[in-house]
């Protein structure tokens, strides 16, 4: 039996019913799957019994709590895993930036420095080659509530997908570390939840209509949990040159 971990990087406590939608996102029958919380301690102890992880969000930023123990135990985890083993990452959102980051990207805020929260359609690129990951040949439209993204890819990387808000949504990286800047395992329903009520301040009343009715429209993310899937069950996705 495969086992994985969701690395569970959100302090927020609303946030927890997300766990198992995160775990269905990319799990499959027959596996095991465990919850592993950075700021609770070093992860590195345990790393090599799994074969593969999803980093999930978190209200956390990779670059300004860079010196805490979330951000630490999750980068130096990451880093073991491109060194010393085989697995495979999926990176949602904060987890995203957060593997950039490990492996040599960089993110900022977003461009235009507004906050994202909403909905966006992906835009597959040449380099996500539907010929040979199918997934990517089907629509992609996830939920989005983010105040960074990645910048700039780590070396090695392939750019997979772009929106209308961000160059970098989805990548892959060494083959085996994919970065996703949308939450895959958010609903409409969750989107106006749990994330529009926190962050209703950072927007005036005519932009909070803009979130209030992307908020509506349907989301499509059965084609990026599909290329998660993938990854973890054969530990890589084959490198695709763009």
């Amino acid at each position: 039996m495969k086992k994985f971990a969701t690395i569970w990087c959100s302090p927020v406590p609303q946030d927890d019913e997300l766990k198992p939608e995160l775990q269905n996102a990319f799990g499959g029958p027959g596996e095991q799957w465990d919850v592993l919380y950075p700021d609770s301690g070093d992860l590195l102890p345990v790393a090599a019994n799994y074969d593969g992880f999803v980093i999930g969000g978190s209200p956390k930023s990779v670059v300004e709590d860079a010196e805490t123990p979330l951000v630490k135990n999750l980068l130096n985890l990451i880093r073991w895993v491109r060194d010393n083993s085989s697995s495979p990452i999926v990176g949602v959102c904060f987890g995203s930036q957060a593997l950039a980051v490990a492996l040599g990207g960089r993110v900022d805020r977003n461009p235009g420095g507004a906050f994202k929260c909403g909905v966006d359609s992906m835009t597959w690129t040449e380099a996500a080659d539907g010929t040979r990951w199918p997934e990517t040949a089907r629509p992609a439209t996830l939920a989005k509530s983010h105040g960074e993204c990645v910048i700039e890819l780590p070396p090695d990387s392939i750019h997979l997908a772009s929106s209308r808000t961000i160059e970098n949504e989805i990548y892959l990286t060494h083959g085996r570390f994919l970065g996703v800047q949308g939450h895959p395992e958010v609903s409409n329903e969750a989107l106006r939840k749990l994330f529009m009520p926190s962050h209703r301040s950072l927007f005036s009343d005519e932009q909070w209509r803009v979130v209030e009715a992307e908020s509506q429209h349907p989301l499509e993310p059965s084609s990026v949990k599909s290329l998660g899937r993938r990854l973890l069950a054969d530990r890589a996705l084959q490198a695709i040159e763009a």
